[in-house]
Formats: C-alpha cells, sequence, structure tokens
C-alpha cells in the first residue's frame, strides 16, 4: 500500500495538538511521510517530547530548519542566552538532547522533491531566485552549519543585522546572513528585491509585498511550501501552500496532505501556548 505524504506548519512545541492532528490523518510512520515547514521547537510546552518524537520517526520525516530551530541549536551551543519567550530549559536538560541536536543540526534549509513535486522552505525564497540558484545558497549555509565550525558560524549571524539587499552584501558572511534571513525570517519585499526585517522597518515610499506575491509572479512553475508568517494565516494558492495557522498562538495546526492531484487540508484548534507580547 502507497503511504501520504503530509506537509505541516510551523509547530513550535505544540506536541498534543501534532499528535491530535496525526490521528486525524491516521498516520502511519514508515508507510506515511511528514515534510516539516521548520520551528520544530520553542515557544510551545512540549519542546522536548515533540523533538524526542520526531527524531524517533525521523526516517519518516523531511524537516527544514527555521529562525526558532537555528535559535534552539545557538541556545544549546551556548552562544546565545535565553529569550524572554523561551521555552527550552526541558529539551537542553535532557540527558540525550546532544543527539537529537545533532539530528537537527543536519537538517536543510531548502527541501526540493520530484516526487510529489513540491519544494519547501521556511520562511521565503528570494523572488529573483530560480530553484537551482535557490538551491546553491541553501547549500553554501548548511555546508558551514553541518561542520565543525557551526558555533562561530551561528555566532556570527546575529552579530550585525543582515544586508537588505543581495546586491548590498560586501563579503561571504554578509551574504551568509542574507541568505539565512531570506529562508528562515524574511515576509516582506520589494520588487527591486529589499527586504522588510523586523528588525529594519520600512522607510517612507518603500512598497512591500509578500515574497510569494512576487515569486510566483516569476516562477509560476516551482510550487512552494512555507511557514513562518502566523499572523498571515494558512494561505492555500495555486502552487503555494503556506502553513503556518498560529497553533501556539491558539489558533489551528494545519497539515496538507501533497502526494494528490490537488493538496487535502486537515486542521485542529489549538489551546493558547504563548502570547503576542511574549510572556
Amino acid at each position: 500500500m502507497m503511504g501520504a505524504t503530509y506537509a505541516i506548519g510551523d509547530l513550535q512545541g505544540c506536541f498534543a495538538p501534532l499528535l491530535r492532528l496525526l490521528d486525524t490523518v491516521q498516520f502511519q510512520p514508515g508507510r506515511d511521510r511528514l515534510w516539516l515547514a521548520g520551528d520544530l521547537v520553542n515557544r510551545g510546552p512540549q519542546s522536548l517530547e515533540l523533538l524526542q518524537q520526531v527524531f524517533h520517526w525521523q526516517d519518516s520525516v523531511q524537516l527544514v530548519l527555521g529562525n526558532h530551530d537555528l535559535y534552539a541549536l545557538a541556545r544549546w551551543g551556548k552562544i546565545t542566552t535565553a529569550k524572554k519567550s523561551d521555552t527550552l530549559g526541558p529539551l537542553l536538560a535532557h540527558r540525550e538532547v546532544g543527539e537529537w541536536m545533532e539530528w537537527l543540526r543536519a537538517g536543510s534549509l531548502l527541501h526540493s522533491d520530484t516526487e510529489p513535486g513540491w519544494n519547501m522552505v521556511h520562511a521565503a525564497l528570494h523572488p529573483d531566485w530560480d530553484l537551482a540558484t535557490a538551491k546553491g545558497h541553501a547549500e553554501a549555509v548548511e555546508d558551514v552549519l553541518h561542520g565543525k565550525r557551526w558555533r562561530p558560524f551561528l555566532k556570527s549571524l546575529w552579530a550585525e543585522p543582515a544586508p537588505r539587499r543581495w546586491l548590498d552584501c560586501r563579503n561571504e558572511t554578509e551574504a551568509m546572513r542574507f541568505r539565512v534571513a531570506v529562508f528562515t525570517r524574511a515576509r516582506l519585499v520589494t520588487a527591486a528585491g529589499l527586504f522588510n526585517w523586523p528588525s529594519q522597518p520600512a522607510a517612507d515610499g518603500e512598497v512591500y509585498l509578500p515574497w510569494h506575491t512576487l515569486f510566483q509572479e516569476r516562477h509560476p512553475a516551482t510550487p512552494l511550501i512555507c511557514g513562518h508568517w502566523a499572523t498571515q494565516g494558512l494561505l492555500v494558492k495555486p502552487g503555494l501552500l503556506a502553513l503556518d495557522s498560529g497553533c501556539v498562538w491558539g489558533r489551528q495546526l494545519s497539515a496538507a496532505r501533497i502526494d494528490t492531484p490537488e493538496p487535502v487540508l486537515h486542521q485542529v484548534d489549538c489551546p493558547t501556548y504563548a502570547r503576542p507580547d511574549g510572556a
């Protein structure tokens, strides 16, 4: 019997809703596959249990890394201290955390598969990048993240803000910051490729659009799955599945079966685990 493939939006430590959603679709590891669109951990209450279970299912799981996953690696690597909204304490204190984190560190920033024909990223792709170019940028980051110098690399990401345009990258360090910011944090961009990072608000006269609007105009034959944008919510369009429907904020956890001619959506309601102010 052929198994199903389900793509799921941001989990952020929401383990109980994940189990209810998988029970709804009758997921069976070994038969079915899960595509996880990043931000597996943090803010929700059960990052430990969630990462432990996903690690146990790893042969049935394809993931891409989100900004909260990179933050968790930085916390584990003692590169940064806890933020106010951090809920990673039990996970980081567990005796098996090293094995789980090494597996997480081996994750991708961009996943492509001709069968079922989708591509997955946590936050965004640059509208100017075709799929081959985007893969090259993702692999440049993964080569360093998977290597021995991953700690200084993660530390360098937050040393200064990322440039807002690819053309403004003056060296490879800035290029790496830009790549990671696009793959894990981007939401809005101008037609000229100027991104609006959360720490750098738009200036007067700058017209921003959702990144996927411009990307789909320029690359209509590249179907994408993403997460990261809970305030946008679930967005289903031809060639686009934006699956962050705000579970950790008390809305829904969303899955899409993607091995069918048209995606089939499933959702479960979620309790409120976090507040927008980080408390």
